[in-house]
């Protein structure tokens, strides 16, 4: 009985170290997850700190285990890296790509239209556009390369695209154009340097147009709808962690430009001064990403722009028995008119037990220089092959792309 009693406060005085000992672990580990708002350099990081020290992980959640390789990296900017990694920064360009191939159609559009008044006005009484219900048909063809430099909460980009298109329009009266154009567009995309393609968008559009001129004025105008279908695929990387996300995600968009102009003529040269107005409306459906403790639910988001456009385009015609060559070159200024084109990005972590933060990441530059050459060869005013390049330069982004249509009158 003795040796009992003696016992009993070395088991007590055993069991108050252990439980100091667990208590003290508990005090490290909550230590340890935050606070994490001093580490944050954007305000995209500070929103994804803020929603991370608004609760304690449960000890060996996936969670913990992540929060735990962020307070092991040794750096201040190590760690604001990797919260900046875990916000939606990687979607931010998704409705940018979307108004990219809705920018492709309608310029490709309109360089035809360009084409149309030009072979009409070489042609003895405007016989392309007579208004007796003359059709034509287009297909044209394209290759487009961007790049997009990473700014505050916003990825570098760099993308790939492709393109195929098929118009069909009629001459109802003398002068007039009214036409609908169908066409698909494949863009791949790779974020941040030296990263395999993460974003896979292909896009489907049907648009319509309409075009009249004098011979001394002219006035074009498109509008076209666009559907967006996004494959993504994501990586939250830093030593001691690594987590691949891969999400489906949906987009709509409607566009619509207005252009008008001179038509004038100074011996063999045509030039053709103009100024046009140009909307653009992508959404993003909401997505869920599956992956591990990086992965992400993000709500739907948007970009409304509307841009203006002022320039000149300038051709001359050289005949050469059945066939017209025609080079043309073209130079315009586009503004952005609305302050902030592109919504905030709304996401919260795909468990669900933290708050959602949001992101709004630097805009696009707003002033663009648009560029374009091309060389047509028309047959008998009934056939034309156009090979042309078009691009676009901005402080934060280039696009180049290369283009073939051929055309023809029935």
């Amino acid at each position: 009985m003795a040796n009992i009693q003696s016992g009993l406060p070395k088991m007590a005085l055993r069991a108050a170290i252990v439980g100091a000992l667990a208590l003290s672990a508990g005090f490290t580990t909550a230590a340890q997850a935050a606070p994490y708002g001093p580490y944050a350099l954007t305000n995209g990081q500070a929103a994804v700190a803020a929603a991370l020290d608004s609760s304690i992980p449960a000890a060996g959640s996936d969670r913990a285990a992540m929060l735990a390789s962020i307070d092991a990296l040794p750096s201040v900017g190590e760690r604001a890296d990797a919260l900046g990694q875990l916000t939606a920064r990687s979607y931010t360009l998704l409705p940018r790509l979307s108004i990219q191939s809705m920018d492709a159609a309608d310029r490709e559009i309109r360089h035809y239209l360009t084409e149309r008044r030009s072979i009409a006005l070489d042609a003895a009484g405007g016989v392309p556009d007579s208004g007796d219900g003359t059709i034509h048909m287009m297909l044209t063809g394209g290759l487009r390369q961007a790049k997009y430099d990473g700014r505050t909460d916003r990825p570098e980009a760099r993308t790939d695209s492709r393109s195929i298109r098929f118009a069909i329009d009629v001459s109802p009266v003398p002068n007039l154009i009214i036409g609908a154009t169908l066409g698909i567009d494949g863009v791949d995309a790779r974020l941040d340097p030296d990263q395999r393609p993460r974003i896979t968008s292909f896009n489907s559009q049907i648009g319509a147009y309409a075009s009249y001129q004098n011979g001394k004025f002219y006035v074009d105008a498109t509008a076209n709808y666009n559907f967006s279908e996004f494959k993504l695929r994501r990586q939250a990387t830093w030593n001691g962690f690594s987590d691949r996300m891969t999400a489906s995600a949906d987009g709509d968009g409607v566009g619509a430009s207005v252009e008008a102009g001179a038509m004038l003529k100074s011996g063999a040269v045509r030039v053709q001064p103009f100024a046009g107005l140009h909307y653009r409306h992508a959404d993003i459906g909401g997505f869920r990403e599956g992956g591990g403790a990086a992965a992400l639910e993000v709500a739907n988001y948007r970009t409304r722009s509307l841009r203006s456009t002022l320039g000149a385009r300038a051709s001359a015609t050289i005949e050469k028995g059945d066939w017209a060559i025609r080079p043309t070159v073209e130079a315009q200024w586009r503004r952005e008119l609305r302050a902030q084109p592109d919504s905030r990005i709304e996401a919260r972590f795909a468990t669900r037990d933290l708050p959602v933060f949001s992101l709004r990441p630097a805009g696009l530059a707003r002033d663009e220089a648009l560029l374009s050459a091309a060389v047509t060869a028309t047959h008998n005013s009934r056939t034309a092959v156009r090979l042309g390049y078009s691009g676009d330069y901005a402080a934060d982004h280039r696009v180049h792309a290369a283009i073939l249509s051929i055309s023809r009158r029935f």
